[in-house]
């Protein structure tokens, strides 16, 4: 072997050397790119999600702020709306989303985006519940005697016992058909025996006046408690549905 031969030899494998050295490089330089490129995907990804999610509860909380908080009929329709729609966080590269805090903050973002709407919503549902209880009870306590038997004195039993009586009995009769909110039995008993005091009083005057004797009653009493009592319900029911409305529009 002469000795250009043996140079050869000698600078083949450091040249090879060089070639894979250089092509690690290479190699290296592009995974870099191709890491840094997920990234940034996934750092705009989070920041338009959170964008988007911005003006999603901007314009929730416009439309829920534009009626009556009363109108709870109204409130649930634009609240199941939203929840039927929300912003969507596109995924992105396992790389992207361990490197990118936009990213993980949208993810945290979407897992409780729609707490507050479905708090509200469950809230609004209990509420038409307790609005539908709350009308058929103000309406049996509006009653009065005196639409079926007049003023005065009463000498004949006769409109007690055709009149009254049947018009208190089947007036309860409709608002016990009425579904009774979770936690109000004892409210409905209240306003169920209010009206069932006149009913039994009614009775014992239709048999006196029979009898020729007399005998009075007063329900007022028994029927401001009671109606105290459901508008007290109602005050509680209807500042539930505020406090769940301010929880959504705290986080717009």
């Amino acid at each position: 072997m002469n000795g250009r031969t043996r140079r050869a030899f000698i600078v083949l494998p450091v040249l090879i050397t060089l070639l894979v050295a250089a092509a690690v490089g290479v190699l290296a330089v592009l995974q870099n790119q191709h890491q840094a490129d997920q990234e940034a995907s996934a750092e705009s990804v989070g920041q338009d999600y959170l964008s988007n999610v911005a003006s999603f509860r901007l314009s929730a909380t416009r439309k829920i702020h534009a009626v009556d908080p009363e109108d709870v009929g109204k409130l649930e329709q634009i609240v199941k709306a939203a929840i039927a729609k929300p912003p969507m966080l596109p995924p992105v590269s396992g790389y992207g989303r361990a490197h990118s805090a936009a990213y993980r903050q949208a993810e945290r973002t979407a897992a409780s985006l729609l707490t507050p709407y479905r708090r509200l919503d469950a809230t609004l549902v209990r509420a038409k519940t307790s609005e539908t209880f709350i009308s058929a009870a103000r309406k049996v306590l509006g009653l009065k005697a005196t639409d079926y038997v007049g003023f005065g004195l009463i000498s004949d039993s006769s409109r007690i016992r055709s009149s009254l009586i049947p018009g208190f009995s089947k007036a309860r009769a409709t608002f016990a058909a009425v579904k009774v909110p979770t936690g109000q039995g004892e409210l409905a008993a209240k306003v169920n025996d209010a009206v069932q005091y006149v009913i039994d009083e009614s009775s014992t005057l239709a048999d006196r006046i029979d009898a020729n004797q007399n005998f009075s009653f007063r329900y007022d009493q028994q029927f401001q408690a009671a109606l105290d009592a459901v508008n007290d319900y109602a005050t509680e029911v209807q500042g539930d549905v505020e406090e769940a409305m301010q929880t959504v529009t705290n986080d717009s």
